[in-house]
């Protein structure tokens, strides 16, 4: 069994830049949750369900063996790209109509949760996404929202942010909303580092720790040794 790096009733906000491995986290949390007899909840906004599966297949990581059982997502992205998504069974997809539907989005993590049974560890792929449909005080309010119910009555949510794309002051509402913060950034030779920058009732060390790649972000967190 993989030791569990967050508790259980928990909030996270995972930044860092584009492509710097947000989503192998996530994806490395996920496996190591799994492990752990634990179900998942992956809200998805910036990709389709099928890349999400196949990215977490290159790490090693076949999400299918677990969907419908412990695994389901909440699936943002088809419905904007005008598809209709047909999971076969016995998968679970929960669509929501678009990304400006934030109550369905919210009703949409109920019913999984539900259906999976809590406690659930919510993933969210990214909340960046969110603010090119909706208005910085909608999404706060979403997130603060969402935030109390998952903590109160369904587990742990885990929220992707893009940094660089975010002004400083939406940046910081971000950051107050939750209980911790993963931060990951590329290096001058393009590595990646990855550090708790604080985390709410956890005794944490605050430095870097250098990682060669994404796989290894996806590492970091499956392997249960975050935070240290």
């Amino acid at each position: 069994m993989t030791s569990l790096p967050f508790p259980s009733n928990y909030s996270i906000l995972v930044a860092g830049p584009p492509g710097v491995g947000k989503l192998e986290f996530l994806l490395g949390l996920a496996h190591g949750f799994l492990d752990a007899g634990e179900r998942i909840t992956f809200v998805t906004l910036d990709l389709h369900p099928d890349e999400v599966r196949a990215r977490a297949a290159a790490a090693g990581f076949e999400l299918p063996a677990a969907e419908g059982t412990s695994f389901a997502f909440v699936d943002c992205y088809s419905s904007s790209a005008s598809e209709r998504l047909e999971p076969p069974a016995p998968k679970r997809v929960y669509p929501v109509s678009s990304f400006s539907n934030l109550e369905g989005i919210g009703m949409a993590i109920s019913k999984a949760a539900h259906d999976l049974k809590p406690p659930v560890r919510v993933l969210f792929y990214t909340v960046s996404t969110l603010f090119l449909h909706n208005s910085p005080q909608a999404i706060a309010k979403f997130i603060q929202i969402i935030t109390s119910r998952v903590k109160t009555n369904i587990g742990f949510i885990a929220y992707a942010m893009h940094d660089g794309v975010h002004d400083a002051h939406t940046t910081a509402l971000l950051r107050s909303l939750v209980d911790g913060v993963v931060e990951i950034r590329f290096t001058e030779d393009l590595a990646r580092e990855v550090r708790a920058h604080h985390m709410r009732g956890i005794a944490v060390g605050h430095a870097w720790t250098r990682v060669a790649s994404a796989a290894k972000v996806f590492d970091t967190a499956a392997g249960g040794g975050f935070p240290a």
